[in-house]
This record gives C-alpha cells, structure tokens and sequence, in this order.
C-alpha cells in the first residue's frame, strides 16, 4: 500500500469542507452580499481543484481492474444514489416520485464526470501534452455553444476537463503543484475577489463557475477563456496555502469520496428546518463553520467509506470468468 502524502490529504480536506459549506450557503445567496460573495470565491475553484487532483493521480490506465474500477468506484454508486436520492427527494420535498439516470441529481454530476475521464485517460495519457491541452480548452470553450440542459452533465464534463487534464500531465512528470514562495499572494488575491464580487452583481456568473453557462454571444467564450486562465491561477494560489505536513484534519482527507456522497441528506434535511435560517444571520458564517466540520467529521468515518468499497462485495472480473470455466 503506497503511503499517503499529507499535502494532498490537506487539500482534499480543505476542499471538502469548502463543497459541505458551500452547500450549505446555497439557498441564501439573495439574502446576503456576503454570503454571495463568499460562495462565489468558494466555487471558483473547489470543484476544479478537486478533478485536477484526480487528474493528477492518473497516471495509469489499462487492463481489466483499472475498468472494473471505475464501474465499482463511480458508475455502480451513481445508479444506486440517484435512486436513493429519488426517493430521498420524494419524500421530503412532497414530489412526485421519478428516477432519472440520464439526468444526474445535485451533485452526482462529478461521478459522471470522472468516470468519463477516467475512461478516456487511456487515450489521453498517450496524447501528447501540446496537443492534448489545447484540445481540452477548444472543447470546453465550444460546449458553451450548445443548451444541454444537464443531460449526462455534458456541459460540466467538457468544461471542467481541462482541469483534468491538466493534472494528468503535472502528474506523469510528478511535477510540484504547491508554491510556498506565493503562500502569502493567495489571501490577497481571494480577499480581492470577494470583494469585487460584493461590490458588483456580475450577471450570469453563478452558471459560469458551475459549468453550466450558454453563451449569449461569442464574446462569451472570451469570458470563458477568462475563467480557465484565473481559475487556474486561483486553484494553484490555494495549494500554495496547504500546510505540508499532517495536521488535525488531515484524516478527512483520506475519506471525502463518502463524505461528497452523503453529506446531501443532511444538508437537505437541514435546509428544509426552521432553524436553517441562522445561516442569514450575523451567526451565519461561525454557525456554517462549525456544522461542516461536524457533519465532515462524522461522515468521515471509516463505517461510511466501507458501504462505499463496492469492489469488496463485487466478485472481480476474474473470479466471475474462472467461475464460468
């Protein structure tokens, strides 16, 4: 078993907690320019740090095991939790019950998204990278073009696979993504962003960092361009911050695959409380704080990562071929 690097760890960690607290924001950007102007840094670059990570660590892929995988690790979860989501949803929203798989709830759009490159990465890791890059961005920049309206998350997958790739290539030449030199440039520079968004309602930017954003003219794509260079440049400034070596939260980092899965019940349970609207509140922000830590911790427990190891249950491909000679 290889060992785990703390720095990585650290990362995920972080970015988990910014994806539960996020969340948790979601339904109040309209009641607070703070709070918008806080989500909004937040996703600029959470998710896209997240599938450059992932990007990063592929550096392999071939063979039986790698496939079977991939159907274990996010294909057979996104089938089971897009049911259970369903009657999840069904059931505390008062709705007419339905399962849409080629429609992916809230946010099961990532498992779609990284079981698509994981599958292709065959063929990207034997692309070179001056061609590969270029050709990610082109992808991404011409999606805008198009109204998908959420289909397969067609439109997320192809904006955010230049993260991916990315990754992909840093990651087969090991290169270092953390820059201590810039450690104290990132709270600045996110510190200017918050600001920029609380003074200014920049029309249409929530669907930009979502991925989800359909050009209203060709000067969108330069918008879009925009967004890859200073989403980039965001994301690095980031892991500039991580901390090297273990910390308190470090462990959390091992287990965010469970906690991105589960954490939707209970942040939608909550939401639908009363109580929820301390988060409008002067309160908010330390209240947010202190329940994403909790339910991050309590969902990063071993037990939760066990009901996820599908491949432990499933019998492998070989036994299934052995059992039928």
């Amino acid at each position: 078993m290889s060992k785990r690097i703390a720095f990585f760890d650290n990362s995920k960690a972080i970015l988990i907690l910014l994806v539960v607290g996020g969340h948790l924001l979601t339904p109040y950007l309209d009641d607070s320019r703070f709070l918008y102007s806080l989500y909004h840094v937040i996703f600029i670059f959470h998710m896209p740090a997240f599938i450059f990570l992932t990007g990063y660590f592929t550096r392999k892929a071939s063979g039986t095991k790698y496939f079977w995988k991939i159907f274990t690790t996010f294909l057979l979860p996104y089938i089971i939790f897009q049911v259970v989501y369903s009657i999840y949803y069904t059931n505390l929203y008062q709705k007419s019950f339905a399962i849409e798989l080629l429609t992916p709830r809230w946010a099961m759009w990532f498992l779609l998204c990284i079981a698509a490159y994981k599958l292709i990465s065959p063929i990207l890791l034997k692309m070179r990278a001056s061609t590969l890059l270029p050709l990610s961005i082109a992808a991404g920049l011409a999606v805008g073009y198009f109204d998908i309206e959420r289909f397969l998350s067609l439109d997320r997958l192809f904006v955010f696979l230049p993260f991916f790739v990315l990754g992909m290539m840093m990651g087969r030449r090991e290169q270092p993504i953390r820059m201590p030199q810039m450690k104290w440039v990132a709270p600045i520079v996110l510190s200017g962003l918050f600001v920029i968004f609380y003074l200014y309602q920049i029309e249409g930017l929530t669907n930009l960092l979502y991925g989800t954003y359909v050009y209203d003219s060709n000067s969108d794509l330069l918008v879009r361009l925009v967004y890859y260079v200073g989403t980039a440049l965001v994301m690095f400034l980031f892991f500039s911050m991580i901390p090297e070596g273990p910390m308190v939260f470090t462990p959390i980092g091992s287990r965010t695959f469970a906690i991105y899965l589960f954490h939707g019940f209970i942040i939608k349970w909550f939401l639908e409380q009363q109580s929820s609207d301390v988060i409008a509140t002067v309160w908010g922000v330390p209240f947010i704080v202190i329940f994403t830590i909790f339910i991050s911790a309590i969902l990063s427990m071993p037990l939760f990562s066990k009901l996820l190891a599908f491949d432990r249950w499933l019998p492998s491909p070989e036994k299934l071929t052995s059992a039928r000679r």
